[in-house]
């Protein structure tokens, strides 16, 4: 008898185990991070191996608020979540995504104050209800969920997934930022002619004199964001060749400061007289400043032709539609202190 029902437990187990990639997910769901994920949208991030769970801080009552599911050797993960509050540490949770400023790879819809960034969804929220550091800057909530070769492009589940933690976390931390919506879709931003592009955030680039583009073909607008995200973009697309000619992002907080001097001091030849803290203009980029709610503010121009070392427009242009943009970003948002490139165009490093 005794040897029958070891003999039952061991088929038993065996069948568990066997199973166990359906039903994990919804079991991760109901036992970790605070009950913030979904099984529906674990289920298609996480692959059909067995896995295991990794450390949950959630429920500690205090940041970082970690949690996540690791493969089945525990060393390795699959799906890593992380709510922060950004402190503007070197190597914090905005300083690692934005080693340079660089173009949004994909923005999310306007009630999502994010984007998918180098390695899953980023949502960036202001915690009214913690105040302001003593040196004045806003303390903002982090979400970064990593999917490690999971989901390598922007899906609904991932987006979903980072949404959930992140309302989880400003509950739990007491941000007091207003609840996240959550959203069924991802969808790519549209191209907008000039004349629907009026009604967006990025409406000046209809409003005056534009160049003309390098197939001769009409421009086309992409206007993800809106005025208030805390990273904006306009895009300047060429219709004839669907490339964009010029990418202009504003970003806004202190910790945007350093990755811009970086990224100045990296790629520009900066005479005596200037510093990577300047307001400058390179080949085939640009960078203006601001102060926004008490803040720094940087803005971005981008001209990169995708084989080539030249901007795809003339400079002189480029720095043009980077004055308008920024002029157009500080008055819709009341900053102050706005600094321009001046006209010489600075040799690159390399």
């Amino acid at each position: 008898m005794l040897g029958i029902v070891v003999v039952v437990l061991a088929v038993v187990a065996g069948v568990g185990w066997a199973i166990k990639p359906t039903w994990q997910p919804w079991w991760y769901a109901a036992t970790l991070c605070g009950g913030n994920l979904s099984g529906e949208d674990l289920a298609e991030l996480l692959p059909n191996e067995r896995l295991q769970a990794a450390e949950d801080t959630f429920g500690s009552g205090h940041g970082p608020l970690r949690c996540g599911v690791n493969k089945s050797d525990g060393r390795h993960f699959v799906l890593k979540t992380e709510a922060q509050i950004d402190m503007g540490e070197p190597l914090g949770p905005l300083d690692m995504e934005f080693t340079i400023p660089r173009d949004l790879h994909y923005a999310y819809p306007r009630s999502v104050p994010g984007f998918y960034g180098k390695f899953g969804p980023v949502i960036i929220q202001d915690c009214p209800k913690l105040g302001h550091e003593s040196g004045g800057r806003k303390r903002r909530l982090v979400t970064n969920v990593y999917t490690n070769k999971v989901d390598n492009n922007p899906s609904p589940q991932s987006l979903r997934t980072a949404v959930r933690i992140a309302n989880g976390a400003n509950a739990e931390i007491g941000c007091g930022a207003d609840p996240l919506p959550l959203p069924d879709r991802v969808e790519p931003a549209r191209k907008l002619s000039l004349s629907q592009a009026e009604g967006t955030m990025c409406g000046w680039l209809a409003q005056g004199a534009l160049p003309r583009s390098p197939s001769g073909k009409e421009w086309q607008v992409v206007a993800p964001t809106g005025e208030r995200a805390p990273v904006t973009s306009c895009s300047l697309i060429d219709s004839g060749t669907g490339e964009s000619a010029v990418n202009l992002t504003g970003w806004y907080g202190d910790w945007t400061d350093k990755p811009f001097e970086r990224l100045l001091s990296a790629n520009v030849r900066i005479p005596k007289g200037h510093s990577s803290r300047d307001a400058l203009l390179g080949e085939r980029f640009g960078r203006a400043k601001a102060r926004c709610a008490g803040e720094s503010a940087n803005f971005l121009a981008n001209s990169y032709a995708r084989d080539s070392l030249r901007s795809v427009l003339p400079m002189s242009e480029v720095r043009r539609l980077l004055n308008e943009f920024a002029a157009d970003q500080a008055e819709r948002r009341g900053c102050t202190g706005l600094e321009l490139p001046g006209r010489t165009v600075h040799t690159d490093l390399h």
